[in-house]
């Protein structure tokens, strides 16, 4: 269950790690999935220059029966609920490996109301509500200095967006407000676009393994598609809550079919 502890976290930084999401079984039958559907081959050296040593692919949720777990994981779901609303919707998800001194394309990005709306933090009357939110599912060791996830803890806050120095943003200055949080294979980061992030290149020896399931509220999509019941394995009633379509009035909520939000309801006070 979410705690109070919890939630002070993840008001104060943006983030918060959720520690032991998965087994050592749960890891195992994943990274075999990875290994058959998206094979890693760094020994092609054009390749590894054109991609810079990263590799991406987008819906790895219908893998696998293990990967379509993860939509709603019961180690993840209380914060998805409390954090994002009970109408939570899956809007979009894929993978990013990197193997030893791959260099991802871009800068730190994100920051609070933008995006069109969907990026977006708020608090009332001690009810959280965040819009666009990045669940980062970890299938292998980040330790201090390997590289990957950082961010700026409370950016989700600022506002003082626009002076953000621009040689921060790009990775040419280095400064201590920009972390790189350490994690261990099975945790699992949540954290809003409303908080500044981006991705260092990485320095471990081993491949870097990662799955963002990206969440929205129900009323939003970010993504320009939806998802389709019939890729997957036998989806339950609740996962099938989860992959639907944005819509406001009468959503059911995500983890309950009898529940439904009325039309007229506040967003910050269910």
């Amino acid at each position: 269950m979410i705690t109070a502890e919890d939630k002070f976290v993840f008001d104060l930084q943006g983030y918060i790690i959720i520690k032991n999401v998965l087994t050592s079984e749960e890891i195992a039958e994943i990274n075999e999935a990875c290994d058959r559907i998206f094979p890693r081959d760094y020994s092609d050296v054009e390749n590894v220059k054109e991609t810079g040593g990263v590799r991406r692919t987008g819906q790895v949720s219908k893998w696998s029966p293990a990967c379509q777990q993860l939509i709603d994981h019961p180690n993840v779901i209380p914060y998805l609920k409390d954090l994002i609303g009970p109408t939570f919707r899956l809007d979009h998800d894929y993978c990013i490996f990197m193997g030893q001194g791959g260099e991802p394309k871009g800068m730190l990005h994100g920051g609070p109301e933008t995006a069109n709306g969907c990026q977006f933090y708020k608090h009332h009357n001690g009810t959280i509500r965040n819009g666009l939110s990045v669940l980062t599912f970890f299938f292998a060791d980040a330790g201090p200095g390997d590289g990957g996830f950082v961010c700026v803890p409370g950016s989700h806050k600022s506002n003082f967006l626009s002076d953000f120095p621009i040689d921060v943003q790009t990775f040419k200055r280095f400064e201590p407000y920009v972390i790189q949080p350490v994690v261990e294979a099975g945790d699992a980061l949540l954290f809003t676009e409303a908080l500044v992030h981006g991705t260092l290149p990485w320095q471990a020896e081993h491949e870097r393994r990662t799955f963002l399931y990206k969440y929205s509220p129900g009323h939003i999509s970010f993504s320009q598609t939806y998802y389709h019941p019939d890729d997957y394995f036998e989806l339950t009633e609740q996962q099938k809550r989860i992959l639907s379509p944005p819509a406001a009035g009468g959503r059911p909520a995500s983890l309950d079919a009898t529940e439904s939000v009325s039309d007229n309801k506040n967003v910050l006070g269910e």
